[in-house]
């Protein structure tokens, strides 16, 4: 396959594609198997998030690059009481080591609570 054949994910920075491109057979082999080492090193997403302040974690999901939490706020009541959707996403810090979470809001979730919330 040439790299004309590729369509690579928007998630993956320009000057990764554009090694992983010029990089031979057996350097890719390489990377897949650094990068699966990695992925072996780091908890799970829905293993590391933990409830915020004021708010208890129902459940999560696991969608690889994010996961969907599901909270509820028990010192509240009735619509403000929840459940609500939100997707979790680690972000790194640009300069340094570290990062933190980022709780995008999707929304009051609906039904019953072992409904399918992540379609």
């Amino acid at each position: 396959m040439t790299a004309s054949d590729t369509d690579p994910s928007e998630d993956i920075p320009e000057r990764i594609t554009a090694v992983l491109e010029d990089s031979s057979d057996s350097q890719l082999r390489e990377i897949i198997h650094y990068a699966q080492q990695l992925l072996r090193e780091r908890p799970p997403l829905t293993d590391a998030i933990e409830s915020r302040h004021g708010e208890e974690l129902v459940r999560v999901k696991d969608h690889g690059a994010y996961t969907i939490a599901v909270v509820e706020r028990p010192d509240e009541t009735g619509e403000a009481r929840g459940p609500f959707a939100y997707r979790v996403k680690w972000e790194p810090n640009i300069n340094d080591e570290g990062g933190k979470y980022r709780w995008h809001y999707l929304g009051k979730v609906h039904g019953e609570p072992e409904a399918d919330y992540d379609d």
